[in-house]
């Protein structure tokens, strides 16, 4: 019998409830049945396994209600933990049902909160996995059954479906179960095997479900005698007796005895009468001011022995304890209870539900269900959705006269053993399939089998059936992690059962050697081979694939890249092609753990009859679509493709290029197999067509629906252009009908021009030359560090596994030690970025300013910043020239004078009037006559070799150095590392001089970047004087990037999204942690040289004397101990010394784009482990890096001892015994790598929280850095404690009912500052000043554990485009959506001394300003500056757009600031807006909804708060007190000179100003902390010029290089005006800055320097007279 039949006992069709036929996923199968049954969920999501909670808060938020009307709660709390306990809680007080849906880790991390539910019964609730493999050795998000099997043992009833349908069906089925068994019910299917395969579904029908279902809170009998015993009323007869009992002194004693003899007379027909039919009767007998109470008990009393259909175990009135502590005996009473009068009873329960499901839907299940099985003699048992492949491939054998047979387990748990035996009964043998090397299933079916041969003798298990002979059982694991299953793997295990000499235990899929392997690999496995010789007997022997579809089948198969809107498009071509030509379809996409940027796959399959293969990798297609323009450069998109299959490409060339660039063995596969080959630039389809510019992108894949549907035979099948698109656009109305006629037409829009856009390549008409393919190039100027052993070498890992990532094979790769288990330091290196790049950055070296701001934001590590010398740039030119070597070296001996020419032009050349080197060298050189005319040509040759090699003249590299140091200056490099750009545009976005532009790349382009790169990567390193301000002063620490180890510290080719903001802010600080790090290692290794040749010499005067021979033995060890200690800091096992720091990454976007395989971006160990332990982990690194240390740093502290002949065994010896980590210094502390603990949102302020607040009560020197994205990107984007109110996100959605997510955001940063001694920056990429100097001051504490909190813009959970990063990260905090703030313990006794929210745009305002630039009706530019509110930053991101719209007619508009300053009372009649302008520039008015205002009051309370604990209320009340002693000193004055005013009044005001200011220290709150040394302070002369100024004539000329508002945010800002009819971002002085701020000397220099570098000279420094400058 089929896996899902109509069953023989079925009494009626057609059946009643048939389903609504819809093509689906897995996840939204099962969400649709919560949404129509569930009460409410408490979920914590693990997507994308797992995203069936989002789906049903989606669902709730459109006003989504259940079948008995009542709008269902949600919540999200904090993890999966807390998600469990919630549910629990729930679901104790009954009358409805309840659900969370969980997997992997989420399974294991509440895993004894799993234990409990099922203790306490808690009926009515439901668990929803979509199974998937546990993290072990790695990291894993795909399919594997080992959650299940860890849940087996809590006693879930565990119910398991094979594809979709059965998930829903069973989803169904489990509610059922769960209310009648009163035992809860895990409802599994396997992740993204059947989560996300799309495919066609007859999803139940509400009505279904309420019929079948039946009200949660109704009565039903007790359908167990247990229950009765436990759960059943005792009845109304009973419930009648002790109202009479309670009010017997109010009855006539006669009338009472009648009564009492009635009710215990006619008890059974009492319970029966619910609607009161003998109530009249009884009345003679009820006293008058009793009638009504007896009518209302008898109506609504419980007939006996009946429950509520979910019942409460916390129930009001039925008031008891559940959960006591119980002792020996009763432990264990409870447990047999639970298994012998609840637990025995689930199996009935389940046949009862399906059977009468089945009876109501025509789908019918069993516990146990076989296909092909009746005559088979060989079987596969198996669990999921490998059993729909096993019977594809089981149909394909039985044609070919095979035996064989397929049995699905449904009913996991309790294990149907009777019905198993009963199936296996004459089979020869049987192959369990398992998704888990934990081989759970083979052990029931085992234990189930022995049980029926032991029964041959003794009758001893009761129900199942006795074998004499019981078959052979083999156990084949399967598609650990996702690991691909094709048919022909199931193949060999069914040839593998009717061999002589089967293998009893295999892995399907997985090979242990490679018979063509050489060299290295060949060693490895000979050794293997010999020493694991039963490995070999793991593995089966596959054959060909073969076709398990009918002919008329269409396979179709996306290459794309994610952020291309792949998933949706694929999903929506599944529904348009099986809605359109009436097909079965099924369809599934395949991506790795990265995200945007990463490739991506699509599989569809179409059929006239019902898709049972699941496998996502289709290996034979009869279309290809690819709108990965790059896919021939990392893959093969033609492979399988059938002969007169459809090729379509995107590209923006003409057919004739783009059939020349394919490579030559694609060409002759096309012209073979006559491929119809078109192509389309779906991206200029959706750049044009698209409504929003955020959705160009993504929007280019529905271009491609168009191109097929309008051009591949395979699908039109001779329909016309206009037929097609009728059809497309019938299913895209079914499809986003609900969201609107304009979200239909934008998307028809797109689909018909991607009809007419897309041309046929009609390759017959070219030829074929041979031309060069663009490959892939890597520099050397990232080199991976060699491993002292296999473990982290790259070599090894190469044989492992990087070199089949690369070809694609790693699903074939041979298994040997360390598979899967780890990535050696920067493998990174060697991934190319720029594949599937459109566009990229083009460098003008005349407009540079040589601000960093491009090298700073990049996030993808392709933007070196250099300085170089003249000479060495010269030098490399002469390099350049096709001539003998002696006369390379005679040029260059001629350059020295020619140089100095040079130098003294760019030295005397106004910045904005200097030529470029090139032109400068020709300008010199012709001045000069040379005697030979050779010698001549080749300066010219100098010359346009210079051209090629674009240098800048910059104002802090060359003039400001010239400046202090004549001949000191050096020229400015940017290049483009072509091999890793990934094209976001980010470096182009911040470059305000426009040094940097966006420009289509081209091949010829992409040629000169690489060579331009590598010339310059080459190039010497730039010299230490140009670094050496960024040690000295943390806001020059930019200039540490300029080391190439320091900016490479963490190596480029990370797998993040284009432009991802999280990867900036990892990057800066690895960075800037190798640059101080690797200073203090060098110093440290002079200090330890210098102390051994110390102690040597002490060692041999000690040895001499012979005087003290243990002091010469201490001596001698501690000479060892530092020699082996000065070893691993020069050199060590790897040749590079000791590592920077030791990583602790929570699980997360940072853990997957930085530790997907095989690409590790870090040089420095780093571990990944869970998603909230990590700050324990790194408690542990710390703890134990330390006490691997701390006998060296006892060797230091005696070696200094003894130097001074001052170590005294009786202090000396016990001290350094019982030395801890506690007890170093901070510069013996800073010796250590630093440990870093890195997590995002959910991390840090959710799940990991807990952890974390316990890690910053501890003194440990840990830094914990926080991403924060607020958007819980990982998980494809959803709301946390870090969200903003009104967020549109998963499990927040905005809809009909609920707008948002409500919730205030959780404050890290503020909680931080209140643990003990933490340091505590809040900080912005953006702010590169403000970032890099308090980068470094975190880096540097050592006191207690330092807390950096990074706002990370996530480009597709936000809604931004991929170049918007710094741009949006700065408009977080001018906005105070994230203000920036810094808690130093060291600066202060007091809180405000030690809180700073210095960086922060108008201090003492609630607002900062923002100019809005528009047309006026005359078409000019204007300017109106309007206060930046949160919603004016959410106004520009797409998780906020849709609480805006366009003010026509709302009565009283009122500005959003004003409106929150106003009472309630105030706000009536008036609607809150924002300024904006629209699509043609024109000035416009948005109001705002009520979740945007709650988000504005909400951000401006936080920003209160700051502006509090700073201190600023003090400053205020200061100034205002300072201001009314001025004023009364003037009067004071002037009385004195008019007699105006009695002079005694004026003293007795001054004398109460005196006394009034005193109590304001009062309000500060003291705390004890380490001293502070006084900065020094500069005296005023209020005669002098102002410190900075600009002149207004000369503010235009800024090329807002941001040095100074960057770097000096205390005296310069940011503003806008208009020049030259547009409007221009440019610096200007801050009004009243110098009344503000103190006039230490360091300022003065730092305004000095600022002068100096100012690229425009339009900032004017004035010294006072008291600082040296």
């Amino acid at each position: 019998m089929s896996t899902l039949t109509h069953g023989s006992n079925a009494h009626q069709f057609p059946y009643s409830y048939p389903g609504l036929k819809t093509v689906i996923h897995g996840n939204g199968a099962v969400a649709h049945v919560m949404d129509y049954v569930c009460g409410g969920v408490i979920g914590y999501p693990i997507t994308p396994s797992t995203e069936i909670s989002e789906l049903y808060e989606a669902f709730r938020a459109q006003g989504g209600c259940n079948v008995w009307g009542q709008h269902p709660f949600f919540f999200e709390p904090e993890g999966e933990h807390s998600a469990q306990s919630g549910a629990l809680g729930a679901a104790l007080t009954g009358g409805k049902y309840i659900s969370n849906a969980s997997s992997s880790q989420g399974i294991l991390y509440a895993l004894e909160s799993h234990y409990v539910t099922v203790g306490k019964k808690a009926a009515g609730f439901v668990l929803h996995i979509a199974a998937r493999s546990v993290s072990r050795h790695s990291l894993n998000v795909m399919a594997g059954h080992d959650d299940v099997y860890a849940i087996l043992s809590a006693g879930y009833t565990t119910l398991f479906g094979s594809n979709a349908q059965e998930a829903a069906d069973l989803a169904a089925i489990s509610y059922r179960v769960s209310s009648l068994s009163l035992i809860p019910v895990a409802n599994t299917m396997d992740g993204f095997a059947t989560s996300h395969i799309q495919s066609e579904v007859k999803l139940p029908e509400p009505e279904l479900l309420k019929q079948y279902l039946g009200d949660p809170t109704d009565r039903i009998p007790a359908p167990t005698e247990a229950q009765r015993m436990l759960y059943g009323a005792k009845g109304r007869a009973w419930q009648l007796e002790q109202f009479i009992e309670k009010y017997q002194n109010q009855f006539w004693p006669e009338k009472l005895t009648d009564l009492k003899g009635y009710i215990s007379a006619n008890s059974e027909k009492i319970e029966r009468d619910s609607t009161g039919e003998l109530i009249e009767s009884l009345q003679v007998y009820i006293p008058d001011a009793l009638q009504k109470k007896w009518q209302r008990i008898w109506l609504n009393a419980y007939e006996k022995d009946t429950r509520q259909r979910v019942p409460a175990l916390m129930d009001p009135h039925n008031p008891g304890l559940t959960g006591g502590v119980q002792n020996q005996p009763d432990y264990q009473a409870g447990i047999v209870d639970h298994r012998s009068h609840f637990q025995s009873d689930v199996p009935q329960f389940i046949k009862q539900a399906m059977l009468e499901y089945g009876e109501l839907t025509g789908r019918f299940y069993q516990p146990v269900m076989d296909f092909m099985c009746d005559d088979a003699d060989y079987v596969i048992v198996g669990l999921g959705s490998v059993t729909d492949d096993a019977e594809a491939v089981a149909t394909h054998l039985r044609q070919k006269g095979q035996k064989v047979g397929v049995i699905s387990i449904k009913q996991l748990h309790p294990f149907p053993e009777a019905e198993i035996v009963e199936k296996l009964a004459g089979k020869k043998v049987v192959t369990i399939l398992e998704r888990c090397d934990e081989t759970r299933l083979t052990a029931r079916v085992s234990r189930a089998l022995i049980k029926a041969q032991e029964n041959t003798h003794n009758l001893r298990h009761k129900g199942i059936e006795a074998l004499a002979q019981i078959p052979t059982i083999n156990t084949g694991v399967f598609g650990l992690g996702g690991h691909d299953l094709q048919p022909m793997h199931l193949i060999a295990a069914f040839d593998n059962m009717r061999s002589e000499s089967s293998k009893p235990f295999f892995y399907l899929g997985s090979q242990f050697f490679d018979d063509k392997a050489t060299g290295e690999l060949k060693e490895i496995q000979d050794r293997l081979r010999m020493v694991y010789p039963d490995t070999e007997l793991m593995a089966l022997e596959t054959g060909e694939n073969p076709n398990l579809l009918p002919e008329s089948a269409l396979r179709v198969r996306f290459h794309s890249v994610g952020g291309y809107g792949t998933i949706a498009t694929g999903k929506l071509l599944t529904d348009i092609l099986s809605g359109a030509l009436d097909l079965h379809s099924k369809s599934m996409p395949k991506y790795g753990s990265e995200k945007s940027g990463a490739p991506t796959n699509f599989f569809i399959t179409l059929s006239p009859e019902p898709i049972k293969i699941t496998n996502a990798e289709l290996q034979q297609v009869e279309a290809v679509l690819s709108p990965d323009h790059k896919v021939f450069m990392h893959t093969n998109p033609l492979s399988g493709l059938s002969k007169n299959g459809t090729f379509i490409l995107q590209t923006h060339h003409d057919a004739e290029q783009v059939w020349q660039e394919i490579p030559a063995s694609a060409r002759r596969y096309i012209r073979d197999n006559n491929i119809n080959f078109y192509i389309v630039d779906a991206f200029k389809v959706a750049r044009e067509q698209a409504p929003t510019a955020d959705l160009e992108i993504r929007m280019m894949g529905i271009a491609f629906i168009g191109a097929l549907c309008g051009h591949a035979t395979q699908v039109t099948q001779g329909a016309d252009e206009a037929l097609m698109l009728e059809r497309i656009t019938q299913q895209i109305a079914k499809k986003f009908g609900a969201k609107g006629e304009r979200v239909v037409e934008s998307n028809m829009a797109v689909i018909r021009e991607g009809i007419r856009a897309t041309k046929q390549v009609c390759y017959q008409d070219f030829s074929d030359e041979n031309i060069k393919v663009e490959r892939p190039v890597t520099c050397e100027t990232q080199k991976q560090t060699q491993a002292s052993c296999g473990l982290f070498d790259p070599s090894y890992f190469s044989n492992i596994a990087g070199k089949h990532y690369t070809d694609g094979s790693i699903g074939e790769a041979p298994v040997i030690p360390g598979s899967g288990m780890f990535m050696p330091p920067a493998s990174a290196i060697t991934k190319d970025k720029g594949l599937f790049r459109l566009n990229a950055p083009k460098f003008d070296a005349d407009k540079c300013t040589g601000c960093m701001e491009c090298t700073i934001a990049c996030p993808d590590g392709a933007i070196p910043n250099a300085v170089h010398e003249l000479h060495d740039i010269v030098y490399v030119a002469v390099d350049k020239l096709n001539i003998p070597p002696a006369q390379r070296d005679v040029l260059k001996a001629m350059m020295p004078p020619i140089l100095d020419a040079v130098r003294q032009y760019f030295r005397t050349a106004p910045k904005n009037e200097s030529l470029p080197l090139y032109q400068v060298v020709a300008k010199v050189v012709d001045t000069i006559n040379f005697e030979d005319p050779g010698i001549a040509q080749q300066m010219a040759g100098v010359c346009v070799a210079l051209e090629s090699l674009p240098v800048s003249r910059t104002k802090p590299f060359f003039d400001a150095m010239e400046k202090t140091i004549p001949g000191s200056g050096g020229l400015f490099s940017v290049s483009i590392d072509p091999s890793k750009c990934s094209g976001c545009m980010e470096c182009v976005d911040v470059c305000g001089p426009n040094a940097l532009k966006k420009v289509r790349q081209t091949s010829e382009m992409n040629q000169q970047m690489q060579e331009l790169f590598t010339t310059l990567a080459q190039m010497p390193n730039t010299p230490v004087r140009f670094l050496e301000h960024g040690v000295k002063d943390a806001s020059e620490s930019k200039r540490l990037l300029l080391d190439r180890s320091n900016y490479y510290a963490m190596s480029s080719g990370h797998g993040a999204c284009r432009g991802c903001g999280e990867v900036t802010a990892l990057r800066l600080m690895t960075s800037i942690n190798r640059a101080l790090q690797q200073q203090r290692y060098q110093a440290h290794i002079q200090s330890l040289e210098t102390m051994l040749e110390q102690l040597d010499t002490k060692y041999q005067s000690t040895l001499n004397s012979n005087e003290d021979k243990a002091r010469t033995q201490r001596i001698a060890r501690i000479m060892q101990i530092l020699e082996k200690r000065l070893f691993n800091f020069e050199h060590g096992p790897t040749g590079n010394g000791p590592s920077d720091a030791l990583i602790a990454n929570a699980t997360g976007c940072s853990s997957v784009y930085a530790s997907t395989f095989p690409a590790n971006p870090y040089n420095d160990p780093w571990v990944n482990s869970l998603f909230q332990d990590t700050p324990a982990i790194a408690k542990g690194l710390f703890e134990g890096e330390a006490a691997n240390q701390l006998e060296q740093f006892k060797a230091l502290r005696t070696a200094k001892l003894e130097l001074e002949d001052m170590y005294d065994t009786e202090i000396h010896d016990h001290q350094l015994r019982y030395l801890e980590w506690s007890h170093l210094s901070d510069q013996e502390l800073a010796l250590l790598p630093t440990v870093f603990s890195i997590g995002g949102d959910g991390a840090t302020y959710d799940i990991g929280f807990g952890a974390l607040s316990r890690l910053l009560t501890t003194s440990t020197p840990i830094k914990v850095f926080v991403l924060n994205t607020g958007s819980y990107s990982n998980t494809g984007g959803q709301a946390s404690t870090a969200s903003f109110t009104a967020q549109d996100s998963d499990l927040s959605r905005f809809g009909n009912v609920h707008r948002g997510k409500q919730e205030a955001r959780k404050e890290l940063g503020i909680i931080a500052t209140f643990h003990p001694k933490v340091m505590v920056v809040q900080a912005s990429t953006a702010l590169q000043g403000h970032f890099m100097s308090n980068l470094m001051e975190y880096l540097n504490y050592q006191d207690a554990p330092a807390l950096f909190d990074v706002y990370t813009p996530c480009m597709g959970e936000h809604g931004i485009a991929d170049d918007a990063s710094t741009r949006h990260s700065r408009l977080a905090v001018e906005s105070r959506m994230n203000p920036v703030f810094v808690h130093d313990p060291r600066k202060g006794a007091t809180l405000s001394e030690r809180f700073s929210i210095e960086g922060n745009p108008e201090l003492d305002q609630d607002w900062a300003t923002h100019t809005i630039s528009y047309l006026d009706n005359d078409g000019m530019t204007q300017l109106k500056q309007v206060p930046f509110t949160a919603a004016d930053f959410a106004l520009y991101e797409g998780r906020f757009k849709k609480h805006f719209s366009v003010i026509s007619s709302e009565p009283t508009p009122t500005e959003l600031a004003d409106y929150v300053s106003m009472s309630h009372s105030e706000r009536a009649d008036k609607t809150p807006f924002i300024w904006s302008t629209d699509k043609q520039q024109k000035l416009i008015q948005l109001s705002v909804s009520a979740s945007i205002v709650d988000l504005t009051e909400e951000r401006l309370r936080n920003w209160h708060m700051l502006q509090y604990l700073s201190g600023q209320n003090i400053s205020k009340l200061e100034q205002g007190y300072q201001q009314q002693i001025e004023e009364w000193k003037l009067n004071y004055q002037q009385a004195l000179d008019s007699n105006e005013q009695a002079i005694e009044s004026i003293a007795n005001g001054l004398a109460e100003l005196a006394m009034v200011t005193t109590p304001i220290d009062a309000n500060i709150i003291p705390v004890t902390q380490v001293e502070d040394s006084a900065s020094s302070v500069v005296s005023r002369n209020d005669s002098a010029l102002p410190l900075v100024s600009i002149n207004e004539d000369e503010k235009g000329l800024c090329t807002d290089c941001k040095t100074c508002y960057q770097q000096l945010s205390e005296l310069f800002e940011k503003t806008t005006i208009v020049d030259n009819g547009e409007a221009k971002i440019i610096s200007q002085v801050i009004p009243e800055a110098l009344a503000k701020v103190e006039l230490s000397e360091e300022l003065v220099q730092r305004a000095s320097r600022i002068a100096d570098e100012c690229d425009a000279e339009i900032i004017y420094f004035n010294a006072p007279t008291s600082v040296e400058v």
